[in-house]
């Protein structure tokens, strides 16, 4: 299957969504961003390290990967350390990911 880059305006909007999962007075606490590879997109639960002295990187576990087709995007979830299940199919990735709960 060809690869198929993700479009700006698809990058815009998951930025939005992912802003708009956490009230503000949250976000020093958890976050919900995302990192794209390729054609896929993997939405990802960020926290704090639980000890600050040992290493300042947060921790980042997946929620949702979606992955663009020629058809439209396929949502996936999480089974598993680096499995995925297929979920949904829908021609706009930002309403497949309002399935997602957060």
């Amino acid at each position: 299957m060809p690869y198929m880059a993700v479009p700006e305006e698809i990058r815009t909007r998951l930025s939005r969504w992912c802003a708009g999962r956490i009230p503000e007075s949250e976000r020093a606490q958890r976050q919900i961003a995302y990192t794209i590879q390729g054609d896929e997109v993997t939405i990802l639960e960020r926290r704090p390290p639980a000890y600050p002295e040992l290493g300042s990187a947060w921790s980042a576990t997946p929620m949702a990967r979606l992955r663009r087709r020629e058809s439209g995007w396929l949502l996936d979830r999480p089974v598993g350390p680096g499995e995925w299940q297929h979920d949904a199919d829908g021609s706009d990735p930002i309403e497949l990911l309002d399935r997602v709960t957060v």
